[in-house]
């Protein structure tokens, strides 16, 4: 399995190729990373083929990592699918959905999509191709660890996440206003991003306890079983930070988009309120945290719909029936 990324900086992308290579090595599937870009060492991979994809020798040397096996490419930036299909014309090219741009997957052997929504926009936009809701692998680095237990009976709202307009902190802001929670409850605002000095100044006028912690690496780490997440994006095209919060069991309520009513099953895992609207937003906030016993065992069932469906083995078994099924197709 080679993965192909090409890109500016550090993002989604490199998040799904971490993933992707913890699910190889659970596998056992032998793997390697072209890369062209930052912060290669955050994918994590066994090997790295750095800032090649002109080189002449790239063909054979791929090839003789391979050792006479077939060669499946996960290729997530478009615009070098062609190249890798012209220079692997016998491999099977699998183009993961990182976004809702179709132009350059057509010759894609296998088009990943990551929700229903995208789904039936790629059918729509690739007549003709093999396009499967699949979504991403979910394979956190290292044992899941636990949630820590509350030191106080205090309840916390947290928001994680760029701060940044199509991620909304503002609406969160207003609702937690809105809301009139009592005086102990706080807001957590995990994050930073160009929208610093607008949520800076939104909670210092909040008559509420709003207090900003910047940006981690592991905003999990900080979580205890009082806290709750509430994700209030208008557009995602994928979210890992949803899952992560079900494996660890975190109460949700996020915003009622595709990405959000999928992975919390239509609200069955969590609390949905329509996109923007901080009024209803409010009364979820009211709704969630008079029973949080009752959305941790919500939210634990998300996690094991999670690890189900997403974990290393299963998600791998789903993709190599894809793959299994384009390789048959060739002998036909």
């Amino acid at each position: 399995m080679l993965q192909v990324a090409r890109v500016k900086a550090p993002g989604g992308i490199h998040t799904a190729a971490a993933h992707y290579e913890r699910m190889f090595r659970a596998t056992e599937v032998g793997s390697a990373v072209l890369f062209h870009g930052p912060a290669a060492d955050s994918i994590g991979a066994r090997e790295i083929i750095a800032d090649a994809f002109w080189r002449p020798g790239l063909r054979h040397a791929v090839r003789a990592r391979a050792k006479g096996e077939p060669l499946v490419i996960l290729v997530h930036s478009d615009l070098v699918l062609q190249r890798m299909k012209r220079l692997f014309a016998e491999a099977v090219i699998i183009a993961p959905c990182h976004s809702d741009k179709t132009k350059h997957k057509r010759g894609a052997d296998l088009v990943v999509t990551l929700n229903p929504d995208q789904q039936r926009l790629v059918q729509e936009a690739l007549p003709g191709a093999r396009v499967v809701e699949l979504g991403n692998p979910f394979v956190p680095p290292g044992p899941r660890p636990e949630v820590s237990v509350a030191p106080s009976n205090t309840l916390r709202v947290n928001f994680v996440g760029r701060f940044e307009g199509f991620k909304d902190p503002l609406t969160l802001i207003e609702a937690f206003n809105r809301a009139a929670l009592a005086p102990d409850i706080e807001l957590r605002l995990i994050g930073s991003g160009r929208m610093d000095r607008e949520v800076s100044e939104a909670a210092a006028r909040s008559a509420g306890k709003v207090t900003l912690a910047g940006w981690h690496a592991r905003p999990f780490s900080l979580f205890n079983t009082h806290d709750i997440l509430v994700l209030p994006s208008l557009w995602e095209s994928y979210s890992y930070v949803i899952r992560e919060a079900l494996d660890l069991g975190v109460p949700i309520i996020a915003s009622d988009i595709h990405v959000h009513r999928t992975a919390l099953g239509d609200g069955a895992y969590g609390v949905l309120f329509p996109p923007g609207d901080s009024a209803a937003l409010a009364e979820a906030l009211k709704c969630a945290l008079s029973d949080v016993p009752l959305m941790r065992e919500m939210a634990a069932k998300g996690g094991e719909a999670v690890r189900a469906r997403y974990g290393a083995l299963p998600f791998w078994n789903s993709m190599r029936g894809e793959i299994e099924r384009v390789l048959a197709t060739r002998t036909e």
